[in-house]
């Protein structure tokens, strides 16, 4: 292995290790400082309601707003950390004179949309045709069957914490230090990889990859993090529109 080879693997398994602690931290926070939780469930609920579910599912539905607020706060950790160690501003990603104009860089976002739902299809078509039929979350199923304020927490999270705190996290700060340090393919495996582990659904890992890989492309396609973020609420929102429309369809299973 060449002395080259071997300082890219070190920015990415140094990358790795930073990102998952701080994630890691995000989480104990969120989750392991007394009445923080218990202040942001309160809080959604008031905004929401509380869902119309059995104790354990109300909960874990009230949960499901708080790792995206986590992922929120390891990226602040992250940020922080990464000025420690390397004082300075972090590169951009793409020059400013490089970036496309907005215009172009709404029909490019359009582009890398249609890519990942048209691509995230396919791929469920393969993984059914292989027996291995990819499954969404279990309890966001529930949320959805459930409607009222589960199903609107579910959509608050879904369309607005998640995009906003896993492209900050992500694709802003993994994603943009790996490429920089090792480069872009480097970057696009680690970021998309992470991210589709971080989701912990198994049988979803091969279209959260390929999710990871398209909103990291258009990130650097066009310089401009806010393409990523409306890229990924524009796959959720279609997601959500495709299970709320199997809900109403009494023909669907």
């Amino acid at each position: 292995m060449s002395a080259a080879v071997r300082d890219r693997v070190a920015v990415v398994a140094s990358e790795i290790v930073t990102a998952v602690g701080c994630f890691a931290a995000g989480l104990v926070l969120i989750l392991g400082i007394p009445g923080v939780a218990d202040g942001l469930r309160a809080a959604i609920a008031a905004l929401f309601g509380r869902p119309v579910l059995p104790p354990d599912e109300a909960k874990v539905a009230l949960s499901l707003a708080l790792t995206p607020i986590a992922t929120l706060f390891g990226a602040f950790l992250y940020a922080r950390l990464g000025r420690v160690f390397e004082p300075g501003p972090l590169p951009p990603l793409v020059a400013a004179a490089q970036r496309p104009g907005l215009a172009r860089a709404g029909v490019i976002s359009l582009v890398y949309l249609g890519a990942a739902v048209v691509g995230s299809y396919a791929l469920g078509f393969l993984m059914q045709l292989l027996g291995a039929p990819i499954a969404e979350q279990p309890v966001v199923l529930k949320l959805v069957a459930a409607g009222g304020p589960a199903l609107a927490s579910l959509v608050f999270s879904a369309l607005a914490l998640a995009p906003l705190g896993e492209e900050l996290f992500f694709r802003g700060l993994l994603f943009r230090r790996v490429a920089n340090r090792a480069g872009m393919s480097a970057g696009l495996v680690t970021s998309a990889l992470l991210f589709a582990v971080f989701h912990g659904n198994i049988r979803g890992l091969v279209v959260y990859f390929w999710l990871g890989l398209v909103f990291a492309g258009v990130y650097a396609a066009t310089g401009r993090l806010s393409c990523a973020i409306a890229v990924h609420f524009g796959n959720n929102a279609i997601t959500l529109l495709i299970l709320l429309t199997q809900r109403a369809d009494p023909g669907t299973p």
